[in-house]
């Protein structure tokens, strides 16, 4: 069974450490175990527990009641919950949790089966807005804090990941004469979930992806851009480049690139420069409003 850190509970729940030590001390909603200097440290069984915490919260049932009720009892309520309300965010919220569990525990048949259940009631651009991407968020969190199991990660993310790539295969081809854009990771960067989910956003919205994935050589990305006049480029950044390395690569394509504008995602520096060319991305609805930039371009 793998044990968690009070920060690991904060990353995947959501909710501040501080406000889990309050629950612990007022209301003894978790009894966590401790190594030998008295540091805490959680069990599976407490991370479900604050997942589902959030989710009753937010729908009327008060702390005091929460730490009252057996696992069995809580259960019970989050599939009241489930089945229940109207689409609201304590479901959205529901069905990430459950998203949470299913991963943490390696249990395939629990994670696609909330994924059943999801498309049977949103739209795909909508399960992947937003459920998805605050899904992802969290797990990149962790993975970028030496925070998550790597198997932990690469169970979920391979997952989504099928899930996604089913999801481009089965949008309506682009028309030819659709506004463009480049879709890639620099060297070093193998981490391409994020840009499958941003080349699904994109396709939906009939823009004409390029494609380029994972680890593009900067000198052979400069050469065909400028090549074939693109005006859009869109790349992540997860791998920890150091500032200096990262800016000289921004400073490069501003310099050899000037036709082209680049929006950046993912896990940046927040002391990177900023370059007339370059835009960084910082949220979904940030990529929403590129849309409407490359559509009226």
């Amino acid at each position: 069974m793998r044990t968690y850190s009070i920060k690991e509970l904060e990353n995947l729940s959501g909710t501040k450490a501080h406000t889990i030590r309050i629950w612990e001390q007022r209301y003894a909603l978790l009894n966590p175990s401790r190594t030998e200097t008295g540091i805490r440290y959680y069990s599976d069984i407490d991370l479900k527990k604050i997942l589902a915490t959030s989710v009753l919260l937010k729908n009327g049932v008060k702390i005091s009641k929460i730490a009252l009720l057996s696992q069995y009892e809580i259960q019970e309520k989050l599939e009241e919950i489930d089945q229940n309300t109207k689409i609201t965010d304590s479901k959205i919220e529901l069905s990430i949790n459950k998203l949470i569990e299913a991963g943490i525990a390696f249990d395939e048949f629990s994670f696609l089966n909330e994924f059943d259940k999801l498309d049977a009631i949103f739209d795909t651009k909508k399960i992947f807005i937003s459920i998805v991407y605050p899904l992802l968020n969290r797990i990149g969190i962790m993975w970028s804090k030496d925070e998550m199991s790597p198997l932990q990660e690469h169970f979920i993310s391979t997952i989504i990941r099928q899930k996604i790539i089913s999801a481009i295969n089965n949008l309506p081809t682009c028309n030819q004469n659709a506004k463009k854009i480049v879709l890639f990771l620099p060297e070093n960067e193998t981490h391409e979930i994020g840009l499958l989910l941003t080349n699904f956003i994109f396709k939906s919205q009939n823009i004409r992806t390029i494609y380029f994935g994972q680890q593009v050589p900067i000198s052979n990305l400069i050469e065909f851009l400028n090549q074939y006049n693109i005006k859009h480029a869109f790349g992540f950044i997860f791998y920890s480049h150091g500032k200096n390395k990262l800016n000289s690569i921004l400073n490069l394509l501003n310099e050899k690139c000037q036709k082209t504008h680049f929006y950046w995602a993912g896990y940046l520096p927040k002391d990177i420069e900023k370059l007339k060319n370059q835009t960084l991305v910082n949220s979904i609805e940030n990529i929403e409003d590129i849309i409407k930039i490359v559509k009226n371009d």
